[in-house]
């Protein structure tokens, strides 16, 4: 995303240590829940000389990290640059630049895609875009150019994102559009075939950029600017891969994550965080939040496609709207039978938060309750309608500050 920041300057810091010495996982921050929380500390904030150009990305354990910087040092050029930093005798170090870059070039999306020993990120180097380092007992190797064939009249993004078998989804532009779109370059017999664009559900007809694959394919994350989004420059959206291997519709990601806009996704790889860059009021130029996975497992739920919940032929219950919820939402359940009924709320350790009704009677037909969730802490909890002959069914619903 090649913003221009509000004043010209130079990378400044190069050699300033953290604000704290620590050796804990994600520089020692603390975690966030179902509420967005800005990631870098105070001494890695942006500033009038730079901003975060993506997400930052660590190793599985948390205690290797590996960021791309832009900034502009005379007007009209721009540079990107790779960093990392990691746990050294007991703390974090000072930032250094990995000795496989090259400050001649552009360079840009440091990636893992499964463990800490290949690394992937994007160079406009001659010889390719995207090129791979492999760690060894000495250290990281030298760089080795992936060969990936490019459609004519395209040019390739920045941004890309790798599976476990190695495959690459990226955004390439179509000149003769003018449309940014995700495609997938598959790896077959040790050679990148020619991207292909994916399909309707995913790209739109309006930009479509920033592709975060699961390493395992379960979902596709990309930031769009498609209309229905929150105002911002662009939009993250989600889509889930269907049992049959086609996608979900791409639906937006909600106001916990694209309030300001966003985009540069990427999950962690022990799934517990997802990242995403955005601009706040309060910051300078754009900064890099991070939010609990657990949103998406809550819009897993939003497309359908989640078979936690039991299900009954008599008893229909449906998602509750809006989901995730800040204050006020409405449940919503289909009855085959008059009888009487109950509904609970209960967390995800299936402690009893709420009871709604106990033992009430309800005709046949269907019925709704609006429910007041404001005073429920951030989280994941599980609502639940129960017959008094035996029925039940399950849902869930994402609460959010």
């Amino acid at each position: 995303m090649k913003t221009k920041l509000t004043l010209p300057g130079l990378i400044l810091f190069f050699s300033i240590s953290l604000w704290a010495q620590n050796n804990l996982p994600y520089l020692g921050q603390t975690p966030p829940g179902l509420t967005a929380l800005r990631f870098p500390p105070d001494s890695l904030l942006a500033t009038n000389n730079w901003m975060w150009h993506g997400s930052p990305v660590f190793t599985y354990d948390g205690l290797e990290m590996f960021w791309t910087e832009y900034s502009e040092p005379t007007t009209g050029t721009y540079k990107l640059e790779i960093f990392t930093m990691r746990v050294e005798n007991n703390n974090w170090s000072s930032i250094q630049r990995p000795l496989f870059t090259d400050t001649s070039y552009k360079e840009n999306n440091p990636l893992f895609n499964a463990g800490n020993d290949t690394l992937y990120y994007y160079s406009d180097r001659t010889t390719s875009f995207i090129n791979q380092v492999v760690r060894t007992t000495t250290g990281w190797g030298q760089p080795q150019a992936l060969q990936i064939p490019i459609p004519p009249d395209h040019l390739y993004g920045t941004t890309f994102s790798v599976t476990k078998n190695r495959d690459i989804y990226l955004d390439l532009l179509d000149q003769t559009t003018n449309e940014c779109n995700i495609y997938l370059s598959k790896l077959q017999n040790g050679n990148y075939q020619l991207p292909q664009p994916l399909g309707p559900e995913i790209n739109s007809g309006y930009n479509e950029s920033c592709p975060f694959i699961d390493p395992d394919e379960r979902y596709l994350i990309l930031a769009s600017n498609r209309p229905g989004g929150y105002g911002g420059q662009l939009d993250l959206y989600i889509c889930f891969k269907n049992e049959d291997q086609t996608w979900t519709d791409a639906i937006n990601m909600g106001s916990a994550i694209n309030s300001t806009g966003a985009f540069f996704p990427f999950v962690t790889l022990d799934k517990k965080y997802l990242f995403f860059t955005t601009g706040k009021p309060a910051d300078i130029g754009y900064n890099p939040y991070w939010i609990s996975a657990d949103i998406i497992d809550s819009l897993h739920i939003l497309v359908g496609i989640d078979r936690a919940g039991k299900s009954s032929e008599q008893l229909k219950l449906y998602q509750n709207q809006p989901n995730p919820v800040r204050n006020q939402t409405t449940f919503f359940f289909d009855l085959d039978y008059s009888g009487k009924f109950s509904f609970e709320i209960n967390s995800l350790t299936k402690d009893r938060i709420r009871v709604l009704f106990e033992n009430k009677f309800f005709p046949k037909g269907k019925h709704s309750i609006v429910f007041d969730a404001s005073e429920l802490p951030a989280g994941i909890y599980i609502y639940k309608l129960t017959s008094s002959v035996g029925g039940m069914v399950t849902r869930k619903m994402v609460v959010i500050k």
